[in-house]
């Protein structure tokens, strides 16, 4: 048997958010969240390709390129800050920044892995996104979902290699900045009769990009330089809330 209080507090929840506020965001608002943001990343990478053999102590010569059996990054969590403005009641533009958190990278290669997943080092992702929102319903609801679409500038910084990857790059190895494109949907909840709502979304960024291997030669001190191409797909959950000015 259902409790009445469970019933009243569930009817006094569905009650706040089908509520008018006249405190939700409108036309010529500028607004400010923060929160934090889990990032969960899906990679892939193309073949290793590169000009002669690769040397390593003990084995024969490997002839490229070497096709990639996987490629990976651990999931990570940051915290972010979101500036925005409203041009009308329905239509967004926000900047959403997070500060660079730091994701393990990982691959499999039948001949320089022997097929094992091995972690290889860490990066720092850098991925400032510019995106558009289109809210539904009036600016008079408090609670308002949005679906929203821009633009992402990624840099992976502070590229540092363990052990086996020192192995593979004994020169070290770069990732390329790139652009990427976002898709998001999401919404916000305003607290009623404060200039504060909650925020929540899900995030979709595709960016392709380029790892380039100083040489993967050793113990020779110059060899053939490797670059393969490398998609991430990061889906980014955040909470966080809110306030408008």
């Amino acid at each position: 048997m259902v409790r009445p209080r469970i019933v009243t507090t569930l009817l006094a929840v569905l009650v706040l958010l089908s509520t008018s506020s006249a405190w939700a965001l409108k036309s010529g608002d500028d607004f400010v969240a923060v929160g934090a943001a889990y990032i969960s990343p899906n990679v892939s990478a193309d073949s290793l390709s590169y000009a002669g053999d690769i040397y390593r102590p003990g084995h024969n010569p490997l002839p490229g390129p070497l096709a990639i059996q996987s490629a990976s990054a651990s999931g990570t969590s940051t915290a972010a800050i979101i500036l925005g403005h409203m041009f009308t009641d329905n239509l967004a533009l926000v900047l959403d920044i997070g500060f660079p958190p730091k994701t393990n990278l990982s691959m499999s290669q039948a001949k320089l892995t022997g097929g094992a997943v091995t972690e290889l080092g860490s990066v720092k992702l850098w991925s400032p996104m510019l995106v558009g929102r289109y809210y539904f319903l009036d600016a008079a609801s408090a609670f308002r979902p949005y679906l929203g679409a821009g633009v992402t500038y990624t840099s992976f910084k502070s590229l540092s290699l363990n052990s086996a990857g020192q192995g593979l790059a004994p020169n070290g190895a770069s990732i390329d900045s790139a652009w990427g494109w976002v898709a998001s949907a999401g919404f916000n909840y305003d607290i009623k009769e404060t200039n504060y709502f909650l925020t929540g979304s899900l995030t979709y960024v595709d960016t392709k990009s380029t790892l380039r291997i100083s040489n993967l030669v050793d113990p020779a001190p110059l060899g053939p330089s490797s670059t393969t191409n490398l998609k991430f797909g990061n889906t980014i959950g955040f909470v966080g809330v809110g306030y408008r000015f």
